[in-house]
């Protein structure tokens, strides 16, 4: 039975160490810096942050297009510098000036993540072309998140927020002579990469509703209650997602994401199991909400309220 995690521990903690044995070069402050930073996102520690499809993706691709290993598990390491880079331009951008002392470490990983990438493109390769629109798609979405309602607007520009990662999927198919398939691969992982950050907007709606942060399920909220985000209060959020099914919406709008990867010519099973995996999640969650109210509605409805309403 495909695996689109387990199939790939092997290369994994082999991909980490290599992440690890190239930051452990590093000067020492930076060492201790950028290792502490790596473990934070290690999918084999407790409590790390999962980012599966930054390292999994070169794997997801490899058989299907013929990498070797050894190429895959560079494109992998690759992406996890990436991915700390950006992630720490995030932290600059949600902080104050503390976040700055990262800065050094920052331009670190992104030499590290360019070091896997060169060597595969010549500088008038249409790899580079691709990458320096990648940043600019980026670069784009998240200096207009605050204000685009992205979610309702131009949900194109939700994925934009990880368009880097396109990086991989496009190295591969050039790498390997496929070349046509660079297009479709991107709308794939446009609509992947929806899904995913909607799962993620579900799972720390909260926080964000408290820090004012965008989130496209608080967006769909206020949409349909007819109040900005911003100014949309707990009690209001909750009362949308458990007494008027919103949540069934928002997994709605998932499934249908799933529908369009049904027939797509990428050679990449474990992707769209991935898609599944999440589109399923929320499905899920949406599903249980729906059968325990309509198992408490002959008397048990208050109940029901007093659980899910409780400030």
């Amino acid at each position: 039975m495909m695996d689109w995690l387990h199939d790939y521990d092997k290369e994994l903690r082999l991909v980490f160490q290599d992440c690890s044995s190239v930051i452990s070069g590093f000067p020492d402050s930076l060492r201790i810096q950028g290792l502490a930073y790596l473990e934070q996102f290690n999918v084999f520690s407790t409590g790390s942050h999962k980012n599966y499809i930054s390292y999994l993706l070169p794997f997801w691709l490899r058989d299907g297009y013929g990498l070797t290993e050894a190429e895959a598990r560079g494109l992998s390491a690759g992406n996890i510098f990436c991915m700390l880079y950006f992630f720490i331009q995030d932290d600059l951008m949600d902080s104050d000036n503390s976040a700055s002392r990262m800065l050094p470490l920052a331009n670190l990983l992104y030499v590290e993540f360019l070091n896997k990438y060169r060597p595969l493109f010549p500088p008038e390769s249409l790899f580079w072309l691709c990458f320096n629109r990648y940043i600019l798609e980026w670069a784009e979405s998240v200096a207009g998140e605050a204000h685009g309602d992205y979610f309702r607007n131009d949900r194109l520009k939700i994925s934009h927020k990880a368009s880097p990662l396109k990086l991989t999927s496009t190295a591969i198919l050039l790498h390997t002579g496929n070349a046509s398939l660079i297009p479709e691969a991107e709308d794939i992982l446009h609509t992947v990469l929806l899904t995913l950050q909607m799962l993620d907007d579900y799972e720390d709606w909260e926080q964000d509703l408290a820090e004012g942060s965008y989130n496209c399920l608080l967006s769909l909220a206020g949409h349909h209650t007819g109040i900005d985000q911003v100014a949309l209060t707990k009690a209001q959020v909750k009362d949308y997602i458990f007494t008027k099914g919103g949540l069934a919406a928002y997994a709605g709008t998932a499934l249908d994401n799933h529908r369009k990867l049904e027939n797509c010519r990428l050679n990449a099973p474990h992707l769209i199991a991935f898609h599944q995996f999440m589109a399923g999640n929320l499905q899920q969650m949406a599903a249980a909400i729906e059968a325990e109210k309509q198992l408490l509605q002959g008397g048990g409805l208050g109940y029901w309220l007093s659980k899910h309403m409780n400030l």
